[in-house]
């Protein structure tokens, strides 16, 4: 029975330590490629703000909120005409959108200007809802209605004067002086900035 020489065994384990040691080497490059892949496939594609589904309250004349899906930023949701508060429709427009970190994850997240108008009616409400990175709701603006003070009607969001700027949200509006009208409309320029505090959100200063 032929013997092994000592020279051969030693290259054969040769052999097998340096194939093993460029398995190592090849499965320790192609694990950041897996993990780079996988990262890829697990990131969240960003959010359109045009085209989601919202629970919108009309500024809380429906208070339980009116599940909306928005098209292009439009939507029609009918009504019970029958029922309390007696409107057949209503019309929801995504007037204005802003992006920017505002809970502090160093992710951007979403502002969005909603606007309402109850049919029949002539009148139109705003409200702004805030959404993490992931689309998940973060909360929402005070009421233009708290805002309002001692003038005649609530102030008006400009939807081009929406903005996310070091943390906080920036939004311009304008406020109806003692002179202004709802026919006229508002004439005082006002911008208000507010703050996450991790719960709500709260006036900063300006």
């Amino acid at each position: 029975m032929p013997v092994p020489r000592d020279g051969s065994g030693t290259a054969v384990s040769r052999s097998r330590t340096i194939a093993s040691l460029a398995c190592l080497l090849l499965a320790g490059c192609a694990s950041p490629q897996r993990t780079g892949a996988a990262q890829e496939r697990a990131a969240a594609p960003p959010v359109d703000w045009l085209n989601r589904t919202y629970s919108v309250t009309c500024d809380g004349i429906v208070p339980t909120g009116l599940r909306t899906t928005v098209v292009d930023g439009h939507a029609r949701v009918h009504a019970d005409s029958r029922r309390a508060p007696f409107y057949d429709h209503y019309d929801i427009r995504v007037t204005a959108t802003a992006t920017g970190d505002v809970d502090g994850d160093g992710k951007p997240d979403g502002v969005v200007l909603l606007e309402c108008s109850p049919q029949p009616s002539n009148g139109i409400v705003q409200e702004v809802q805030i959404f993490s990175s992931t689309g998940a709701p973060l909360g929402t603006l005070p009421s233009p209605r708290d805002l309002e003070g001692d003038a005649p009607l609530p102030p008006v969001y400009d939807t081009a004067g929406l903005s996310v700027q070091h943390g906080e949200i920036v939004a311009a509006m304008t406020a109806y002086g003692p002179n202004d009208f709802h026919a006229s409309g508002p004439s005082v320029p006002v911008t208000l900035r507010w703050r996450f505090d991790g719960e709500k959100f709260v006036k900063a200063p300006t």
